[in-house]
This record gives C-alpha cells, sequence and structure tokens, in this order.
C-alpha cells in the first residue's frame, strides 16, 4: 500500500506495519491507523505517522531510553481493550515534543501509547497519577538516569 506523508513523500507499506488505535488521539479525531518509520539520524526515536492524515505525524520513543524508573499505572481495563494480560506484555511509546533548542526536548509521560504488537492495537492512555507530566524533559531525565546509574556502581 502507498501512503502519502507530509514528511516523508510517498512511502510504500505492508499491512503488516499498520497498528489501529482502539480511539482516535485526542485532537486528531480522523486518524485510526498509523505505522512507524525508524530512520537513523533521529534513533532511538521514531516516526509514528498517520495513514489517513499525510501532516499528522508524532515524534515518538520508548520512554525508559530516558526515564529508568518510569513505571505509568495501567489499569486493567486499558489492557484488556487491547487484549494484554499484563504490561509486561506491552510496547509502551511517548510522544516528544522536538523544539528548536534540543535541550528543551520533552515527552508525555502523562499519555503514553500502550501498544500489542501482536496484533498491532494500539491506544493512549492517561495515568491518573500527577507522578508524571505531559511535558518532561529529556534531558532531566537522562540526567537523572546517570546518577542512579552512578549511585548503583558506587553500592
Amino acid at each position: 500500500m502507498k501512503v502519502a506523508t507530509m514528511r516523508f513523500g510517498e512511502v510504500e507499506i505492508a499491512d503488516e506495519q499498520i497498528y489501529k488505535l482502539a480511539a482516535p488521539l485526542p485532537g486528531f479525531p480522523r486518524t485510526e491507523h498509523f505505522f512507524f518509520i525508524q530512520k537513523d539520524n533521529i534513533k532511538p526515536f521514531e516516526w509514528m505517522q498517520s495513514v489517513e492524515e499525510p501532516e499528522v505525524t508524532f515524534v515518538v520513543v520508548d520512554p525508559h531510553q530516558f526515564f529508568h524508573d518510569y513505571s505509568p499505572d495501567i489499569s486493567g481495563f486499558e489492557l484488556k481493550e487491547l487484549g494484554l494480560k499484563s504490561l509486561d506484555e506491552a510496547t509502551l511509546i511517548v510522544i516528544v515534543v522536538l523544539p528548536e533548542d534540543m535541550t528543551k526536548m520533552t515527552a508525555n509521560l502523562r499519555g503514553p501509547v500502550l501498544i500489542n504488537r501482536e496484533t498491532r492495537a494500539m491506544k493512549q492512555v492517561f495515568t491518573e497519577s500527577d507522578k508524571y507530566g505531559v511535558r518532561e524533559s529529556i534531558l532531566d531525565g537522562i540526567k537523572r538516569k546517570e546518577q542512579a546509574a552512578l549511585e548503583q556502581k558506587i553500592k
């Protein structure tokens, strides 16, 4: 299948690469299907591209790359809705904002995207806790991760 994108032009993708949202992302009611694009120049980040809307694309990343202790409270209902028995079966990603000044890069830890890779179903879930914000500094997360690693070596 060929998909038009604003950022990458026309992209050829297989049906097996398409993921379906259980509910549209807030603010994007006409986006139901997405696929992921990996580019070496932005690893470990990926692009999450809408199939329906060529201009809708998000930068996403595994939050554990930068936030070593990230552990959102995901309800059993949310897991069950995606056909998952536990969070361990899921892939978790977060949407990232990449501003001009990369030191101000942030991640939405309050609303991670939960993915069942087996069924290709996904959903953005919202945690009830105030423990995480919608614009958590990635640079601060890296610093905390490095500090934790140093403390672990000392022990």
